[in-house]
């Protein structure tokens, strides 16, 4: 949720166009995504709040700890490349040459 705000106060304070809401439309759904696949909320004995990739790794593994194998791919897809999707889709406002060089 605070990753959404996040990108909305992003996209309105220096107003973005139309590029960068696809962007962040494409972040939100692969972070949702990761979630769907890696959610490690559930145990060996009741797997009800993992995710299909972890519970297929809990279930053959047979242990809790398998778990901890698939969590650097999670991180990176839950985070890293939602990251770098808003940071490809920003456009900061550039100045020009002329604003920056004032002769008098």
């Amino acid at each position: 949720m605070l990753f959404l705000l996040i990108i909305i106060a992003l996209g309105f304070y220096p107003k973005q166009d139309m590029r960068y809401w696809k962007f962040c439309i494409s972040a939100v759904v692969i972070q949702t995504l990761a979630q769907f696949l890696f959610n490690a909320s559930g145990t060996l004995e009741d797997p009800t709040g993992d995710g299909l990739i972890t519970a297929m790794v809990r279930q053959h593994t047979q242990s809790d700890a398998g778990v901890l194998y698939i969590l650097p791919i999670a991180m990176i897809l839950a985070w890293a490349v939602p990251i770098y999707l808003i940071h490809k889709g920003y456009k900061r406002k550039q100045k020009s040459v002329d604003d920056l060089v004032k002769t008098e």
